[in-house]
């Protein structure tokens, strides 16, 4: 069988989607059996980083616009719901879907083209695939998928241990919360600067790319807040500063508003930390009973929560941090490759 999957996303490695396909590819080079061979989809300029000895091939404008140019392979698999390439005619066809947030990030209009353009990908797929059983029911509120195979195959999440890490030059020793994400407004982030004004011995490092227009709006807030100095901005981070603070954090906090999954949820359960989300979009799957929910976003009801949650779980902290993470490891790449592995046999057979 060959199969190709269209790894495109790599192109922003610092997204979650970025993430999740670079990963995707290391984990079937692992688990992929000989009858299987196969080939990765990159952009232009893309140096595939962790398989040099993986078969790929580059992106071209013309195969982007004339399918039949594009190579054939017994299953085509697009990891993103706006694949960079439609596949060949000839090949079978797995769409996975990741989130539906363009309903709520753009305005009607352009929702309403997002929705024409998804639903025109699902007619052409073999087989869809979800990352949770939220991103499934809103698909199946707003596309029709007729009698399409529609699985829910869970994200594979890794926290690889970095036993050389260091505490960033930038921190210091006071005790911190942490939160990781892209600065978009669905992040939600601006709520936990008031939030932080109840914890005025704490830092909160708010890792990811914040050079966007809501990071303009999020440095303003923290000039004009009581607690400015306690909280940091240090950008993207590399892995060794994320494993640390994912490690060190009291906390992990994440009031995002739209999610397909929630990666960096599951990277801190991972370490053995309590999060603290918001209880929308997938977040109550993504965290189960584990995880503290806020139900609104008032600084001293927030404060509240974080507060009795730190006091319940601290009473007992080995403990907690080992059931923490016996749940987060259900959420392993094994489990994701191999569903897709058995995917991918079901629908040539």
């Amino acid at each position: 069988m060959k199969l190709l999957v269209d790894l495109y996303k790599t192109k922003d490695l610092y997204s979650g989607l970025g993430q999740y396909s670079l990963n995707f590819a290391d984990e079937l080079m692992k688990y992929c059996p000989y009858s299987i061979e196969p080939v990765f989809l990159i952009p232009q300029g893309f140096t595939f980083p962790r398989n040099p000895e993986a078969e790929w091939v580059r992106t071209n404008f013309l195969q982007r616009i004339l399918p039949g140019l594009s190579p054939k392979a017994d299953i085509w698999h697009s990891l993103h719901q706006f694949p960079s390439h439609l596949p060949h005619p000839q090949s079978k066809f797995i769409l996975t879907v990741h989130d539906l947030n363009f309903l709520t990030e753009k305005t009607p209009a352009k929702a309403a083209g997002y929705l024409r353009k998804l639903q025109k990908n699902v007619n052409r797929a073999t087989a869809v695939t979800v990352i949770s059983d939220y991103t499934c029911q809103v698909l199946k509120e707003h596309i029709d998928t007729g009698n399409k195979k529609l699985l829910t195959i869970h994200d594979g999440v890794r926290l690889a241990t970095r036993p050389n890490a260091e505490m960033p030059g930038w921190l210091s020793d006071k005790p911190f919360f942490f939160s990781l994400s892209v600065f978009k407004e669905k992040k939600n982030l601006h709520t936990l600067i008031p939030l932080m004004e109840n914890f005025p011995d704490h830092l909160l490092v708010l890792g990811g790319n914040n050079q966007t227009s809501y990071g303009d709006k999020i440095r303003e807030m923290i000039r004009d807040s009581a607690v400015s100095e306690n909280i940091i901005l240090p950008g993207v981070l590399d892995e060794d500063e994320k494993y640390w603070l994912y490690k060190h954090c009291r906390a992990f906090l994440f009031p995002s508003l739209a999610e397909g999954f929630g990666l960096p949820v599951i990277e801190a359960m991972l370490a053995g930390k309590q999060v603290f989300l918001s209880r929308m979009a997938c977040l109550p799957e993504t965290g189960g009973v584990l995880a503290f929910y806020w139900d609104n976003f008032d600084a001293r009801e927030m404060a509240a929560v974080l507060r009795n949650g730190l006091e319940l779980r601290e009473k007992e902290p080995g403990a907690c941090s080992d059931e923490i993470r016996d749940y987060a490891s259900r959420y392993n790449w094994e489990n994701c490759i191999m569903k897709f592995l058995e995917l991918y046999q079901t629908i040539l057979s």
